[in-house]
């Protein structure tokens, strides 16, 4: 099989996001490994082959949504960047309610236990969660030590970043969960974690 071919302009970029997005409406229906190649090109409503110009196999496709979910939390911490440090605070924790209203959508939620799943099988995709683990969790506790002078932060992203991953686990568990009456315990919870 010949590599996908790496195309960079706007049009090839809309399809392999066409792509991304058709697999990962398979993935969250169908599992990693329940989905197969004919699935993901019928979704996409393109030949098999035809996707085989944008990536050379699922694995490839696995692998680029995991870094496009992963560069969608790290543009969303990068934008800390800028906030003043007497905003940061209320900055994190509204975001954070962002993030309990995302990750308790049925979707993002299956998703996101789909890629946990995956990574506990396959090394790659393992390495890829890991190395942006270590990238998230330098920039985050940077923003803690620098614009909020607090120490132990490792301690508090580890509090921080179990609240939310235990979220979809907690969404598989009790589907019926209802994000409003979780935000003022979450609120406190990080407050309380942004503490000095």
């Amino acid at each position: 099989m010949t590599p996908a071919i790496e195309k960079k302009s706007p049009r090839a970029q809309a399809r392999r996001e066409q792509i991304l997005d058709a697999a990962t409406a398979c993935f969250v229906e169908q599992g990693f490994h329940g989905t197969g190649m004919a699935r993901i090109a019928e979704q996409a409503g393109m030949s098999a082959g035809h996707i085989y110009h944008y990536f050379d196999g699922k694995d490839a496709i696995i692998a680029a949504i995991v870094d496009r979910e992963n560069g969608l939390q790290t543009d969303k911490l990068s934008n800390f960047e800028n906030t003043p440090p007497d905003q940061l605070r209320d900055a994190l924790v509204e975001r954070a309610e962002e993030g309990v209203r995302s990750l308790t959508d049925p979707f993002k939620s299956a998703l996101s236990l789909e890629i946990i799943a995956e990574a506990q099988r396959n090394p790659a995709i393992a390495e890829r969660m890991q190395a942006h683990d270590a990238i998230v969790r330098a920039n985050f506790s940077r923003l803690l030590r620098d614009k909020l002078q607090l120490d132990n932060t490792d301690g508090r992203i580890d509090m921080l970043f179990t609240l939310f991953d235990g979220l979809a686990i907690r969404m598989l568990r009790h589907p019926d969960l209802d994000p409003v009456t979780m935000l003022p315990f979450m609120r406190a919870s990080i407050m309380s974690i942004l503490e000095a």
